[in-house]
């Protein structure tokens, strides 16, 4: 009977490339940047001449001036979206998808306030003092994100539990906690206490240059030390061998458990000092959307760039980028939200994945396929065709 079934090869194969060339990947990356970057401008100047009668110069001096009028913000949300991608990579890159990282900074930002809210008298005595609690809230922070992100981690290990939807649930159940630490620490009274020692700045990060300086070089510190981490460390080979089998490394003797909870440990960690940096730099203050959606974000961002350090930074810049020019459009034009700017940055995570598809990937034509001989045969009937009647 299955002699006789016909099967159809298809028009289009898909072949994995050999490496290409770093100088050819990045001009791939930089067109595919300008030519979204021209679209995204197009889209935008198309909306706003609904608006206003402004020129197309114009529009485009509001973009840049709200993209680079605050760089040391630029370079804070440039920055703090970099890190949440940073902190799923070990975790991504050995193919436990921990999607959990809101809920990890959340933790760990919570535990910080609460620290600044009760050791505020403490810490209002003498610098050292507030040293001394800014030393705590960094530990503190750490240690709690480290503990909500392995709970998961033993149960996947141990139980063979789905580790997406537990990380998941693990987000909605930090933000019930951080909703009812807020109304405890404001008394009843209000929602939120509001920012957190706003007189003393007890557990504040000093300002040196600018209130984000700090914040800024931490996070470039951490991003070199996974760098280095993930190439050149026992560990980080260990993490590339179960992310490609998990079977051949129990088979050659890796201890996958140890492995898989200790990698987990470093993205808590990671997610720690990020919540550390909120309560001490950033925020001063913890909400359920303190971290809005950059841990989702985060894992496109860190997924397009194939788990780069180096490319998953110039792609959360050139988002930032975006999203603050084109928020800028918005308010001075009065469009009344940010839905363009949520337009621009859908198009540019879909020309990513275009981009990034045929870095990896390319097409080629099936000359079995049926589709194939119908299409060409034609040209090259109608081709011999000509010529014989030449």
């Amino acid at each position: 009977m299955n002699e006789n079934k016909k099967t159809h090869a298809p028009l289009f194969s898909i072949i994995k490339r050999d490496d290409l060339p770093l100088y050819k990947s990045i001009i791939i990356r930089v067109l595919a940047f300008i030519i979204t970057f021209i679209l995204a401008m197009f889209i935008c100047y198309a909306t706003v001449s609904k608006k206003s009668d402004d020129g197309y110069i114009k529009m485009m001096s509001t973009f840049f001036t709200g993209a680079t009028n605050r760089p040391w913000k630029l370079a804070m949300d440039v920055c703090l979206l970099l890190a949440f991608a940073i902190a799923i990579v070990p975790a991504f890159k050995m193919k436990y998808w921990n999607m959990g990282a809101n809920g990890q900074v959340l933790m760990g930002a919570l535990i910080s306030i609460i620290l600044m809210f009760y050791l505020n008298d403490f810490a209002s005595k003498s610098t050292f003092n507030n040293i001394l609690l800014i030393v705590l809230m960094l530990v503190s922070s750490i240690a709690v994100s480290i503990l909500w992100a392995v709970i998961p981690a033993i149960f996947k290990v141990y139980f063979n539990t789905n580790e997406t939807l537990f990380t998941l649930m693990m987000n909605y159940v930090a933000s019930g906690i951080v909703g009812y630490v807020n109304y405890i620490l404001a008394k009843g009274k209000e929602e939120s206490p509001g920012i957190i020692n706003l007189t003393s700045k007890s557990g504040w990060l000093p300002t040196i240059v600018d209130k984000y300086f700090i914040a800024i070089v931490i996070i470039i510190l951490i991003t070199v030390f996974v760098y280095f981490y993930m190439k050149k460390t026992k560990h980080g080979y260990e993490i590339s061998v179960v992310g490609d089998s998990i079977n051949t490394a129990k088979y050659v003797g890796m201890n996958t458990k140890k492995i898989i909870i200790r990698t987990i440990c470093l993205s808590g960690a990671i997610c720690g000092i990020i919540g550390f940096i909120y309560a001490s730099s950033i925020n001063h203050s913890i909400s359920a959307n303190t971290c809005g959606s950059l841990g989702f974000t985060g894992v496109l961002v860190a997924w397009l760039a194939n788990f780069s350090p180096i490319i998953i930074a110039g792609i959360s810049f050139v988002l930032v980028f975006l999203s603050s020019g084109t928020s800028k459009i918005s308010s001075v034009y009065k469009l009344g939200n940010n839905d363009i700017s949520n337009v621009i940055i859908g198009l540019l995570f879909f020309s990513i994945l275009i981009c990034e598809f045929f870095i990896r990937f390319k097409l080629k034509l099936n000359s079995q396929s049926t589709l194939y001989k119908l299409i060409f045969g034609e040209l090259l009937n109608g081709k011999k065709g000509g010529e014989g009647q030449c």
